[in-house]
């Protein structure tokens, strides 16, 4: 796994915008303390990868609580495959400056052989939390309206990932820049509505 030099430029650059959308079907909206608001909402866009590719980490531990509906996060085991064994998954690094489009880079990094190991699913009022650099991947429950407020809880230095598998070509050009912040902040006024 590379380890990045955190004082070279744009290597941990946050996204410029306040609100955004996300390549995983989601929004996020940053807000203080080191917490982000996400929202989920069955019109946002996904990357071309999505079904392929939603498998992640961070590489920092936070805590999520659900606010509305319900939010299922997957739960990945994952190990470097051996010599002459076929990866499941490669394994993208997505570290250094971001592009024109406002992602990160998807570097190869690593071989994986990946298993599910189980799922939760966490109704608005409950939460979960997760560590650094444990893979996972979030879908929305019901109706696919979910909004969560997302807590970081400790960051490292190692680069995160995604998984991808393997043979399946990443979407590094998903436009996290093709809506208005108008009609981004219309999908947060419509799930939160769900929240009175």
């Amino acid at each position: 796994m590379k380890v990045f030099d955190e004082t070279a430029p744009g290597v941990f650059e946050e996204t410029a915008e306040t609100i955004t959308l996300h390549g995983l079907g989601f929004l996020q909206v940053k807000l203080g303390g080191g917490q982000r608001l996400h929202v989920w909402h069955p019109a946002l866009p996904r990357r071309r990868c999505f079904q392929h590719s939603s498998i992640h980490d961070h590489r920092f531990s936070f805590e999520s609580r659900v606010i509305v509906g319900t939010a299922i996060n997957h739960l990945y085991g994952a190990r470097e495959a051996d010599a002459g064994e076929p990866p499941t998954h490669i394994g993208y690094l997505h570290e250094g400056p971001r592009t024109a489009f406002g992602n990160r880079p998807w570097l190869p990094d690593l071989k994986l052989v990946v298993e599910k190991i189980g799922a939760m699913n966490v109704p608005a009022g409950a939460g979960y939390r997760m560590l650094a650099y444990r893979y996972h991947a979030t879908e929305p429950g019901g109706d696919g309206r979910v909004a969560t407020i997302m807590r970081k809880t400790g960051e490292s230095m190692a680069g995160a990932h995604s998984l991808c598998e393997a043979g399946v070509t990443p979407d590094a050009d998903f436009d996290r820049k093709q809506w208005l912040e108008d009609r981004l902040w219309a999908i947060v006024r419509d799930v939160l509505g769900g929240a009175a």
